[in-house]
């Protein structure tokens, strides 16, 4: 899916950071992962190391402050070949938050040290 395409789809319904329930769209769950309290450099490396852990299908759903997200987040998941199905803002500036939505098409290396 193309950035135009997927800033264009509602976000899903958010739940609490770090759970997984199951996908109404498709066949995999989706996880949630909270990067609000995460500095901007940590927030793709945790993205990475979750997208790791999860099985082909699934979807991981991403909510972050980080105000170069929008920019940097579906450049690396198209150079992953991932599927970026949602990209949302919402707020006002300083206190905005991103919500992005992406599907696992492909197997994802996790970084070379774990991230807490």
């Amino acid at each position: 899916m193309r950035v135009s395409e997927a800033l264009e789809r509602p976000s899903a319904s958010r739940e609490a950071p770090e759970r997984s329930v199951a996908d109404p769209g498709g066949g995999g769950a989706v996880h949630k992962l909270d990067n609000r309290g995460s500095a901007c450099s940590l927030g793709l490396l945790r993205v990475k190391q979750r997208l790791a852990e999860m099985p082909l299908g699934d979807v991981l759903e991403v909510v972050t402050r980080d105000r170069f997200a929008p920019y940097e987040v579906p450049a690396w998941v198209e150079r992953q070949g991932l599927e970026l199905v949602s990209l949302v803002r919402s707020g006002v500036w300083l206190f905005s938050t991103t919500t992005f939505t992406i599907r696992k098409t492909v197997a994802v290396l996790p970084p070379r040290q774990k991230v807490v």
